[in-house]
């Protein structure tokens, strides 16, 4: 008989599922690995969980502390979930605009965190309403940084530049190389923070050197990411986007996918598939068929669904 300990154990070791009826005419095969079956529904279980044990490893998180985090929701909630388990306190200063963030802040309170809810000047500037988390989370990041100078109890997670963040991944990856049998050709990931593409890549680039790597950013995002080039850094801004994308051998391509396109590619999941994901799975679905569609037979396209269909129900949009 086997029984886990706690739930934390569960975090990671997602199930791949080959898709059948989205991909058909298509030779080669696309993989899609389910991490909203992570305890909490999505990928960010694996980066709270890590940040979190290493922040207690370095004496950064004592007992009676505090978590505090700037998110677009998916890792405000799995913060939430780990950090209470935990007997820590958590705030989440919850950045996504109007309507869209409602059933992550209703979960983010179900599992006791404290949530502010930032409003960014109704992000005019968006041509559309997908979501970029790494522009829209800055005023979050700064209330965070300030409020860690101003008291010793309260540690800051910093995931976009939390390095534990990207090594969570590299666990990611090997999880992959497993699955495949270091068979894949294609691997896509929409970027928010950086860690999933960045821990992955790393991994599968290193045990398949040809092996090409695809980041998708939302079509709204008001800074093009360019493999090979900088990206601006601060306190608040930069960190894991900009170590990946500084990099030359690393990203392959970095492609826009828009909030109509992410939509009904995650329609197609639920109704042909039985994929209950969100609308980032979908982005990264439309565009790893797209790079499926160019292999031929015997090559293999891998992405990620990364959070569950639950975030989605009053709104649905393209958020990373």
């Amino acid at each position: 008989m086997k029984v886990y300990n706690n739930i934390l154990e569960l975090i990671g070791n997602t199930p791949m599922v080959k898709l059948n009826k989205v991909t058909k005419g298509i030779d080669s095969d696309v993989l899609v690995k389910l991490e909203y079956l992570n305890p909490s529904g999505s990928i960010k279980d694996r980066i709270a969980l890590e940040m979190i044990n290493e922040a207690e490893k370095a004496e950064k998180l004592a007992p009676g502390g505090t978590i505090v985090e700037s998110s677009t929701g998916n890792t405000g909630i799995a913060l939430s979930f780990v950090g209470t388990l935990k007997g820590y306190k958590v705030e989440v200063y919850e950045t996504i605009p109007g309507q869209v963030g409602n059933e992550k802040i209703k979960i983010m309170r179900n599992l006791g965190a404290k949530v502010k809810v930032i409003t960014s000047k109704d992000l005019e500037w968006l041509k559309e309403k997908s979501v970029a988390g790494a522009e829209i989370e800055l005023p979050g990041r700064q209330i965070c940084l300030d409020l860690e100078k101003n008291d010793s109890k309260v540690w800051w997670a910093r995931q976009f530049s939390n390095l534990y963040n990207v090594k969570a991944h590299n666990k990611t990856g090997k999880e992959i190389l497993d699955q495949t049998d270091g068979k894949v050709d294609v691997f896509v990931a929409s970027i928010g923070t950086g860690g999933t593409l960045m821990g992955v890549a790393e991994v599968l680039k290193e045990e398949i050197p040809n092996i090409k790597i695809i980041g998708i950013q939302p079509a709204s995002s008001k800074e093009s990411m360019i493999p090979g080039t900088s990206y601006p850094r601060s306190d608040i801004k930069g960190g894991i986007v900009s170590d990946m994308l500084e990099r030359h051998d690393l990203i392959d391509e970095i492609v826009r996918v828009t909030d109509e396109e992410a939509v009904n590619m995650t329609h197609r999941l639920w109704k042909e598939e039985g994929l209950y994901a969100g609308v980032s799975s979908g982005a990264n679905v439309y565009v790893a068929i797209k790079e499926a569609k160019k292999l031929g037979k015997d090559k293999t396209a891998v992405t990620i669904l990364p959070d569950s269909i639950d975030r989605y129900f009053t709104e649905e949009h393209y958020v990373t």
